[in-house]
């Protein structure tokens, strides 16, 4: 049985750059943070985790993130923890970081990063080859345009024009 696959495209992120991170999820934008957690705690560094969602029902591995991260919890509805989004929990918490790791909707981290500068975006976007051939994923940054596929899907915030 051979099974023909393309892996490990592009840029994921880079742990080397925080000593004291914060991780910020966003509905289905927690799947990758949730590998970027244990693998600070490998380092010895539990990461403080904010994690939002539309409502309760939305939230997932509350028990398990509890163990590998500092975790808080928003919902738009307040059915859970702080009630509002990411940024305003993030206003609100007086949350002591030195760089973020960012992962959810497009607009979610389009206000993280006019909010603050000193961190990373995980981007989406319809990938036609995964590879960077087509140009199907380009986005606008700081550098010029950019491939989601290729140069990222991690970019620095402050590059990315939104």
């Amino acid at each position: 049985f051979e099974l023909d696959c393309l892996v490990g495209l592009g840029n994921g992120f880079d742990i080397s750059k925080s000593k004291k991170p914060l991780l910020i999820g966003g509905g289905i934008g927690i799947a990758p943070l949730f590998a970027l957690a244990k693998a600070f705690c490998k380092l010895g560094i539990k990461p403080t985790l904010v994690y939002g969602a539309r409502s309760s029902d939305d939230i997932v591995l509350v028990e398990t993130l509890k163990e590998i991260s500092n975790l808080i919890i928003c919902t738009d509805d307040g059915s859970l923890g702080f009630k509002g989004n990411v940024i305003e929990c993030i206003k609100n918490s007086n949350i002591d970081y030195d760089y973020y790791y960012a992962c959810g909707p497009h607009k979610m981290l389009e206000f993280l990063s006019k909010a603050y500068a000193n961190g990373c975006l995980s981007l989406e976007a319809r990938m036609g080859c995964g590879f960077g051939a087509c140009m199907g994923c380009s986005i606008q940054t700081t550098k010029g345009p950019q491939r989601v596929c290729k140069e990222g899907p991690v970019f620095e915030a402050s590059e990315v024009i939104f």
